[in-house]
C-alpha cells in the first residue's frame, strides 16, 4: 500500500487523467505524512468531481429505473408525509395549517437531508468495499459521491418548498437566500461525517446498527414536528441545546419561515462543524491506509 512504486513515475507520465493515482501513505508512516496524504486524497477527490457527480446521478436513475415519473416519487412521498404530519400534529398542538405546514415541511425536508448524509456517510466504505479493494483511487471521492447522491434526492424535495412559496405560505424575501449557505454547511458536515464515521464503521461494525438506531430516535428528539419554544417552556431545552441536528435544522428552516437564525443556532452550527472537521482530519488521515484491510 506504499505510495512508492518503481514504475509510478512512468505510469503518471502516460496517464495524465490520474487513473493510476498513488496516494496511500505507508501504515507505519509518521502522522505528518499521513495528514499530508489525506489532504492530497481530498484534493484529488475534488479534482475528479465530474466522475463522482456522474456516478451519483446514475445511482439516482437506477433507483427508479422502469418507473414512469422516476425520482419524482421522492417528491410525492415527501409531500404526502409532510401533509399528514401537518394535519395530525397541527390539530394536536392547536396550530393553524397555513402556519404549521411550512414549519413541518422545512423540518422534515431538512431532517431528511441530515439523516441521509449521516447514514450514507456511516456506510460509505463498507458498501463500496469491492470498489475500494479492486481499484486505487482517492477514498474521499466515495464520500463526495454519496453526499452528492443525497443532495440530488434532496433537490427533488425542494420542489415542495417552491410550491409553498408559490402559494404564499413561505414568505418571499431576501432572508430566503440564506437557505443556500445553510444547505452548503449541512453538506459540508455530511462530508466530514463520512470521512470520520465511515472509517469508524468499517473498523467497528457494531457502530453501523448503533447509528441507525440513533437516527430513528433523533426524529423525536429534534424539533421536526414540534416547536422548540414549547420544550423550553417546560424546562427541557437541553433536547435542543445539545442536539447538533437541531442547530443545523434551524439554520435551514428559519429562513423559510422568514426569520434569521438565532445566535444560539449559529453558535451550535459553528461548534458542530468544527468538531466534525477536526474528527474528519484526524480519523481519515489515520485510517486511510488501513481501510482496504478493514473492509476485506
Amino acid at each position: 500500500m506504499s505510495p512508492r512504486h518503481p514504475r509510478a513515475g512512468a505510469r503518471r507520465a502516460n496517464d495524465p487523467a490520474g487513473l493510476s493515482w498513488q496516494g496511500y501513505a505507508p501504515i507505519d508512516a509518521s502522522i505528518g505524512a499521513q495528514i499530508s496524504a489525506a489532504a492530497g486524497d481530498v484534493a484529488e477527490g475534488i479534482r475528479r468531481w465530474q466522475s463522482w457527480t456522474y456516478l451519483a446521478i446514475e445511482q439516482v436513475k437506477n433507483q427508479y429505473r422502469r418507473t414512469v415519473i422516476g425520482p419524482w416519487w421522492l417528491t410525492l412521498q415527501t409531500a404526502a408525509m409532510v401533509s399528514g404530519l401537518a394535519v395530525l400534529f397541527g390539530s394536536i398542538f392547536g396550530q393553524s395549517l397555513s402556519d404549521f405546514l411550512p414549519y413541518i415541511a422545512g423540518g422534515f425536508i431538512g431532517f431528511w437531508l441530515l439523516t441521509g448524509l449521516t447514514g450514507q456517510g456511516a456506510s460509505v466504505f463498507v458498501s463500496n468495499a469491492s470498489t475500494l479493494i479492486s481499484t486505487r483511487q482517492p477514498l474521499s471521492a466515495l464520500v463526495f459521491q454519496s453526499a452528492t447522491h443525497e443532495l440530488l434526492q434532496f433537490g427533488h424535495n425542494l420542489v415542495i418548498v417552491a410550491a409553498l412559496v408559490a402559494l404564499g405560505l413561505v414568505p418571499l424575501s431576501l432572508k430566503l437566500l440564506l437557505v443556500v449557505p445553510a444547505i452548503a454547511v449541512i453538506v459540508l458536515n455530511g462530508v466530514a461525517i463520512g470521512l470520520w464515521l465511515g472509517p469508524t464503521v468499517a473498523r467497528y461494525r457494531d457502530v453501523g446498527p448503533l447509528v441507525v438506531s440513533i437516527m430513528q430516535m433523533l426524529m423525536f428528539f429534534t424539533p421536526v414536528f414540534w416547536r422548540a419554544d414549547d420544550v423550553d417552556a417546560s424546562g427541557r431545552g437541553v433536547l435542543v441545546t445539545w442536539n447538533p441536528f437541531a442547530h443545523l435544522l434551524n439554520l435551514f428552516r428559519d429562513p423559510l419561515l422568514g426569520e434569521f437564525p438565532s445566535a444560539t443556532t449559529w453558535t451550535g452550527v459553528v461548534g458542530v462543524t468544527a468538531i466534525n472537521l477536526v474528527l474528519a482530519a484526524w480519523v481519515f488521515s489515520r485510517a486511510r491506509s488501513r481501510l482496504p484491510y478493514w473492509v476485506s
